[in-house]
């Protein structure tokens, strides 16, 4: 396996000089270029600091090299040792400036026309290329959607350059969009390699079944063992659960006035058939048994989703339960407009007996029975019966059917700053359902009782805390989509955290760590866990960042 140390090439080295010199090298323009203060290694294996770099094949060291001539020989030069302050924020400077070249470079290709010059940042030298405007010439209208998209390249940039200004933070230690990929734009993760290059590093991911990803159109995609899902461009993290309702497409159920029937029709997973529910022409209730299930214990926490069509015009609400539960029942009203397109039911409560008998019932003119008339009242697409919240639906056919739970890691000692260390967090997240036990964990650095963590607790408080100093406050709400900041400054600060650039909720007592308490040993950076893989929840996560500093209350509630 292939280090870290420069290696390239060959090197020709004379005893009593100081002077190296180098074939097939790039130690001056390379991806890694060498730096004054490096080590240099040659074959008598002694160890020389690097003096002056200078070209790709030449290097002056401090002290003359003491072994014997020799010429065209391997060697190393260790690079990972250096980078004072002063050379991180050359480096840092330097790559801003190559970006900004690159900008630069990118709005004069989108805003040009004809052929336009653009300055190659790693070599210093102009580039014509055809420019956007010429690119898209062909055919009406091209010209002006090339002017929109610059238009909108430009809104992008001053988004970004006002978020940058206002948060007044240097580019995150650790940052993961996590919109369509796993992969970090910085941060140690899983080595993604071509040869014996390293191209990329991303999170660790496991999920040992398939799984349902809701796709734009509301169909859903089976997607196969150990890939990862997104869903309006976040990572989808779920708990394992198992569908007790078999098949999901309802078929099997019973009508109570009415009649089941198994038709032509469009299904979630591409099914050509579905259930739909017809009413009788009796006086009544109409509605449909749901398959019956046993095996419960009297007090389980049990969900049901039904996703379903509302067909019948008249029908203003649709009520899901059963009357083996201690609340029998939720209603969801149904507009005229709504009639037709797909709608999903969740129902949760505790057992009262051991078998679950649960139906979906339409009201009509808001009376629970109605003289019938032979209308399709609805289209079942899919129910699921769960233990604990509610998940995405799991296939079922002949029988019940597990989902096993995901796993979302990086190496956690790897990424952090170093045992009671400040740091900052940022994600952007939202909230499917809680674990079986009431705990929504977003993240988890660490395990008991040393780890760093943000979540909502069983209590419901949403808290940041290193388990012993915690900010938290159950005065808060969450919207379908969140933001929360928090710092952990162990510089005579406190924990504090702000969500969706709200008020900032502090700790009542400085950011320490417990007195005379060693770090425990661990591995994992998780998502979605609150250590060592515990209390699951789900959710939908995006844009995950973390600063190894604290930050002001102003920096918190500017992150966005």
């Amino acid at each position: 396996m292939a280090g870290l140390w420069q290696r390239t090439g060959n090197v020709t080295v004379t005893n009593g000089s100081k002077t190296l010199t180098g074939f097939g090298t790039k130690w001056k323009t390379g991806t890694l270029p060498i730096q004054k203060g490096h080590t240099f290694y040659g074959p008598d294996n002694a160890a020389y600091e690097v003096d002056t770099v200078v070209s790709d094949e030449n290097i002056l060291l401090v002290d003359a090299y003491r072994g014997g001539t020799l010429a065209n020989q391997p060697y190393r030069i260790d690079i990972t040792r250096t980078s004072t302050i002063s050379q991180f924020a050359a480096d840092l400077a330097s790559l801003v400036a190559k970006y900004r070249t690159w900008f630069d470079g990118m709005m004069t290709w989108l805003t040009g026309s004809g052929d336009v010059a653009i300055l190659n940042p790693d070599t210093g030298a102009n580039v014509t290329i055809p420019s956007w405007k010429k690119v898209a010439s062909e055919g009406e209208g091209q010209a002006a959607r090339a002017k929109t998209e610059a238009d909108k390249a430009a809104g992008s940039a001053a988004a970004a350059e006002a978020t940058v200004r206002d948060a007044a933070l240097p580019l995150p230690d650790v940052w993961a969009p996590l919109v369509d990929s796993l992969r970090l734009i910085t941060g140690k993760g899983r080595d993604v390699k071509v040869g014996e290059d390293v191209v990329a590093r991303t999170w660790q991911f496991e999920r040992l079944s398939a799984a349902t990803e809701r796709q734009k159109d509301g169909k859903l995609r089976l997607v196969p063992a150990g890939e990862p899902r997104y869903e309006g461009g976040c990572l989808v993290k779920e708990r394992g659960s198992t569908n007790l309702s078999f098949p999901h497409d309802g078929s099997v159920s019973t009508a109570t006035r009415g009649t089941v029937e198994v038709t032509a029709g469009t299904g979630l997973l591409g099914e050509v058939t579905t259930t739909k529910f017809r009413e009788d022409m009796e006086f009544g209730g109409h509605y449909l048994n749901l398959r019956s299930l046993s095996g419960f214990t009297v007090g389980d926490d049990v969900s049901i989703t039904v996703e379903l069509v509302p067909l019948r015009v008249g029908m203003d609400s649709i009520r899901l339960g059963s009357n083996d539960m201690t609340v029998n029942g939720t209603v969801v009203n149904i507009t005229p407009e709504q009639i037709g397109k797909p709608l999903q039911l969740v129902h949760r409560s505790t057992m009262t007996t051991t078998v679950l008998r649960s139906f979906v019932w339409g009201y009509v003119g808001a009376a629970s029975a109605w003289q019938g008339n032979g209308s399709l009242n609805f289209e079942i697409l899919s129910v699921q019966v769960e233990k604990g919240p509610p998940t995405s639906l799991i296939p079922t056919t002949t029988a019940a059917a597990t989902r096993a739970p995901e796993s979302i890691w990086l190496p956690g000692p790897a990424n952090n700053p170093g045992y009671g260390k400040s740091r900052t967090y940022a994600v952007e997240f939202e909230v499917i359902s809680p674990s079986q036990a009431g705990y929504t964990p977003i993240f988890c650095d660490g395990a008991y009782p040393t780890r760093t963590f943000v979540g909502v607790w069983s209590d419901g408080n949403l808290m940041a805390n290193n388990d012993y100093v915690k900010a938290y406050t159950t005065q808060f709400s969450l919207k379908k989509r969140n933001v929360i900041a928090a710092t952990f400054d162990y510089d005579g600060g406190n924990v504090s955290y702000s969500l969706n650039g709200g008020a900032v909720v502090k700790s009542s007592t400085p950011c320490v760590v417990k007195p005379g308490q060693a770090e425990t040993p661990y591995e994992r950076f998780e998502i979605g866990a609150l250590g060592g893989g515990g209390h699951q929840p789900s959710i939908r996560i995006r844009n995950f960042r973390c600063w190894h500093r604290a930050v002001s209350e102003a920096q918190l509630r500017a992150i966005r």
